[in-house]
């Protein structure tokens, strides 16, 4: 990573401080992104379901960063109740949002269920985002150039359709699950660039590589080593930190203020699959993400 003082930040024309909110922020990418952009002065929102370690890391910036507001709550994203209540908090602390980074992420290799009954990889890894984004639209929209960054993975390549349609118990494949929960993400990081084409938010995808991280020890230490030796033995593993990098340089760069609608990796633009370029199949995840999460429209707004 370049030096703190190298980076180049963008500031509110009003000189206030710019508010970052991160899912996922308690471990791996998310916590060394939320470590480094507290670092570049921004005021984070931090959004975790260990709340120990959520409080750990929260007491960590401010000592680090101190004179800037940051805030940590817990919640489990996967339960679109949790969402709504978090949402809820952030809007009463910041009326002005300038990014959102949907970060958290989770793979499991058995059949699972959220509160909602939905499969609980597509909950966690694109349902939850898409409901948290809806919620804080009218404060990314009141900033003077709002971001949103949505971390997908090169996984996305192995999906198949439907990629809206949920697996059941009888039908489960962890590898499919996630790789469509992947897909997911970048669908809705293309359909909401659209939508949102000529307003003040950019809405970008991000790659991180393969990170030497916690990332699913949730299926048990055996399954959380051959995650990492298969990954080692290519020589692919990276740091946090390093995975971090281009989530920084998306939020913080000048050099991609007004891109919208981009995947990247090692902050270079890349193409993502045929596959994830169907407006048709984004279209048809848009309108299942509505039904799940219950809702007519995307935000309190009116449909953008």
């Amino acid at each position: 990573m370049s030096a703190p003082n190298r980076e180049h930040l963008v500031q509110q024309k009003n000189g206030d401080l710019k508010v970052c909110v991160i899912t996922g922020a308690t471990s791996g990418i998310g916590w060394a992104a939320a470590l480094k952009l507290a670092r570049l002065g921004f005021s984070l929102i931090l959004i975790g379901r260990d709340e120990r370690r959520g409080a750990q890391i929260f007491s960590l910036v401010q000592k680090r960063c101190p004179g800037r507001p940051h805030w940590f709550f817990p919640a489990d994203l996967s339960d679109l109740d949790q969402v709504r209540a978090v949402a809820g908090s952030i809007l009463k602390s910041c009326p002005v949002i300038d990014v959102l980074i949907n970060n958290a992420g989770a793979r499991f290799d058995q059949y699972f269920e959220s509160n909602q009954a939905i499969e609980l990889t597509f909950a966690t890894n694109h349902l939850s985002h898409f409901f948290l984004t809806s919620q804080l639209l009218e404060p990314l929209l009141a900033a003077s150039s709002g971001r949103i960054l949505n971390v997908s993975s090169s996984a996305h390549a192995g999906a198949t359709k439907p990629v809206s349609g949920l697996m059941t118990r009888q039908n489960y494949d962890r590898r499919q699950a996630y790789a469509r929960s992947k897909m997911a993400n970048l669908l809705f990081t293309y359909e909401l660039a659209r939508r949102l084409a000529g307003t003040s938010i950019s809405v970008n995808a991000m790659h991180p590589g393969a990170v030497a991280s916690g990332f699913a020890r949730n299926n048990g230490i055996v399954s959380w080593l051959k995650h990492v030796i298969s990954h080692g033995l290519r020589r692919e593993l990276i740091s946090p930190r390093q995975g971090a990098d281009t989530v920084v340089y998306l939020v913080a760069s000048n050099e991609v203020e007004g891109t919208s609608g981009s995947y990247y990796f090692r902050r270079k633009p890349i193409d993502s699959s045929p596959l994830s370029r169907d407006v048709a199949l984004a279209g048809d995840l848009w309108n299942v993400s509505l039904k799940l999460c219950g809702m007519n429209s995307f935000s309190s707004l009116a449909e953008v």
